[in-house]
């Protein structure tokens, strides 16, 4: 092809390509569009505040059928805290015989009328012998530990009197009293306490 006719060619494409793009906007009248209206701001929602309550758990339901929870009276146990509140400096069990040394207990054939099973709720009864009362949680661990060593079944509770925070070592739980009572006089002199037999309360 002649060059000359190419380069014509090449330039009127490049005319009507122009004339394409340009004529709409030099020609053609624009669309005119409504304008654009803003509605105003909807109201704000009436939220309900009123407290939910809560719903009813299971244990709401139960706990009312439930028996109460076996306790001490408040005067028993104090004079116990105070029978076998000890120093820590002053409490030793190198005199202790082991739990296994001690003779075993007779079992029993006939239930004495005081010494019942089970309470008015129906709840088993079992006791324990409070050896100690200490203000030191770690003097308490170490009497656990010495008594566990001796083989006697031996665990601390903390509770608070007052603004005190005390520890109670106890021995048990037992369903039989006779146990606790043969251990008392050894424990008694080995911790230099007035131990005493209580009912197990978790």
């Amino acid at each position: 092809m002649n060059p000359l006719l190419k380069q014509r060619l090449v330039g009127a494409l490049v005319l009507v390509a122009l004339g394409v793009v340009f004529w709409p906007l030099i020609f053609v009248t624009p669309e005119i569009r409504e304008p654009l209206v803003l509605q105003a701001m909807s109201k704000r929602p009436i939220v309900d505040q009123t407290p939910i309550s809560e719903p009813e758990s299971y244990e709401s339901k139960v706990a009312p059928t439930l028996p109460a929870t076996p306790s001490n009276p408040q005067a028993v146990q104090d004079a116990a805290d105070a029978n076998t509140q000890t120093s820590a400096q002053l409490t030793t069990l190198a005199s202790l015989p082991s739990r296994d040394s001690l003779a075993a207990p007779q079992p029993r054939a006939v239930i004495p009328p005081d010494e019942p099973l089970i309470d008015d709720e129906g709840m088993a009864i079992f006791y324990v012998l409070q050896v100690a009362t200490v203000g030191s949680a770690q003097r308490a661990d170490e009497i656990v530990r010495e008594l566990l060593a001796l083989g006697y079944k031996a665990f601390a509770t903390r509770y608070v009197r007052a603004d005190d925070e005390l520890f109670r070592v106890q021995i048990g739980p037992s369903a039989e009293r006779a146990v606790l009572l043969q251990m008392k006089p050894q424990i008694d002199q080995a911790l230099l306490v007035d131990s005493q037999i209580l009912r197990y309360v978790q």
